[in-house]
């Protein structure tokens, strides 16, 4: 495998071991190897125990984020052994540690190296046993100088093999894990300290690990449950697909029947009838258009975006209900306001407006106008549409959007689909409604 590195990699790969070998052997010249306290011996197996168990086990901080907890019982080994002996076993650690896991030799001689360097420079800055008042400032300037190399050397090989800029890596890198990394830091410096004055309450910072298990169990329990709504969600896409598109071929034929039978009828109940079933039939006709388009808003796919004039859109929406606003007696008044503009899907904004508008002709009462107003709004471009209806019931209010709550206007798919394409543009919709005054449906465009 080293063989495949680039020279760069390769100089990496030797050069961070062979820069911790030399600073380990300063921090030993300058500190020795003898222990203030015996039991502080027993930090050897449980460093190296720890490491494994870290690399065996990682841990999330965030959703798409990991730490590495082996860095804690590092800093410790660093802080608490004598300097010729601390950063050797944390990095013979990290060696065995990712050897476990089976990392190539490369990655974990690197990986041992970068943690061989980090502590002997801790080692060097704040030795065991230094008496002082600068003692405290010493180990915390330790600590944070091993957080900063660890990162600083870590960055090195990942932006010499992909190309990427150095500096933007260690910038993303300490962005992502700077909380958990001055946890651990604190962590290590509080275990130093009490070492150094209550050695049996040394152990009292490691109350933290506990509570980090639990939250990374926590997080893995989202994921999953976040992994099982992404499925469920997904079918129910394909479902809706599916359905619109298998019920829609027999769909036209029933019409075509209907329309057949409706010609060949003369009144009657059974022209009645017949009127009654192509009602229904071109109503599940609207619902499967609905259906289909609710799936469409729903995917994923980049938006078709082009410079839209909402007063144009308000025009085009207004020309293709003005059939079905004649037949209910309602009139359809558009006012601009302002001149609007923005960036959008023309497609998907104009089925989101034609729902709302759909829904205001039916909500309106004979000799009612629905009102489509296009403006400049605080945020953006607005379009608004208000109905001449009864109003919206308080109680509706809170899950008014929500698909399938169906009203005794509609199947509940409109307001829906409205809302789910504005907010895949960034932008929202909002409601006012009384009793008795109709209601105004308010969509707000980012310019």
């Amino acid at each position: 495998m080293f063989k495949t590195f680039s020279g760069p990699l390769k100089a990496a790969a030797v050069g961070v071991p062979a820069a911790g070998l030399l600073l380990a052997a300063a921090a030993a010249t300058a500190g020795g190897f003898g222990a203030a306290q015996g039991w502080r011996w027993l930090i050897v197996p449980i460093c190296v125990t720890s490491v494994v168990l870290a690399e065996r086990y990682p841990v999330k901080i965030g959703p798409e984020q990991k730490v590495n907890l082996g860095a804690l019982p590092c800093m410790v080994a660093a802080l608490l052994l004598p300097p010729g002996v601390g950063p050797a076993t944390a990095a013979v650690s990290v060696l065995v540690g990712n050897r476990f896991v089976k990392r190539s030799w490369p990655e974990a001689a690197l990986n041992a190296g970068n943690t061989l360097a980090s502590a002997a420079i801790v080692a060097l800055v704040a030795r065991p046993g230094t008496e002082g008042g600068a003692q405290e400032a010493r180990v915390a300037a330790a600590v944070f100088l091993y957080l900063a190399v660890n990162l600083a050397l870590a960055a090195l090989p990942a932006a010499l093999h992909t190309g990427r800029s150095y500096l933007s890596l260690v910038g993303e890198s300490a962005a992502a894990t700077w909380p958990a990394l001055l946890t651990l830091g604190a962590c290590a410096g509080s275990i130093e300290f009490l070492a150094a004055y209550a050695p049996v309450a040394a152990p009292l910072p490691l109350i933290v690990l506990p509570m980090i298990y639990r939250m990374n169990r926590a997080m893995e329990a989202q994921g999953r449950a976040n992994e099982q709504l992404a499925r469920v969600l997904a079918a129910q896409r394909r479902f809706l697909t599916d359905v619109s598109h298998q019920v829609a071929t027999p769909l036209a034929t029933i019409m075509t029947n209907l329309s057949i039978l409706s010609r060949a009828s003369r009144g009657g109940p059974a022209g009645e009838a017949v009127a009654d079933s192509v009602a229904e039939a071109e109503r599940m006709k609207r619902m499967l258009g609905r259906l289909r388009s609710l799936a469409h808003a729903d995917e994923d796919v980049p938006l078709r975006r082009e410079l839209v004039d909402l007063a144009e859109l308000a025009a085009d929406v207004v020309h293709a209900y003005t059939a079905q606003a004649a037949t209910s007696g309602v009139g359809l008044v558009t006012e601009i306001g302002a001149p609007a503009h923005t960036n959008a899907d023309k497609d998907l904004l104009r089925e989101a407006v034609a729902n709302l508008v759909d829904n205001a002709v039916r909500v309106s009462p004979r000799g009612g106008d629905v009102r489509l107003r296009v403006d400049r709004g605080a945020a953006g471009p607005m379009i608004a549409v208000a109905d001449s209806g009864p109003g919206i019931e308080e109680d509706r209010l809170p899950g008014l959007f929500e698909r399938f709550q169906r009203s005794d206007s509609g199947s509940g798919l409109g307001l829906a689909i409205a809302r789910r394409v504005v907010e895949r543009h960034g932008g929202t919709i909002r409601v006012k409604t009384g009793r008795g005054i109709g209601s105004t449906f308010t969509i707000e465009l980012p310019d």
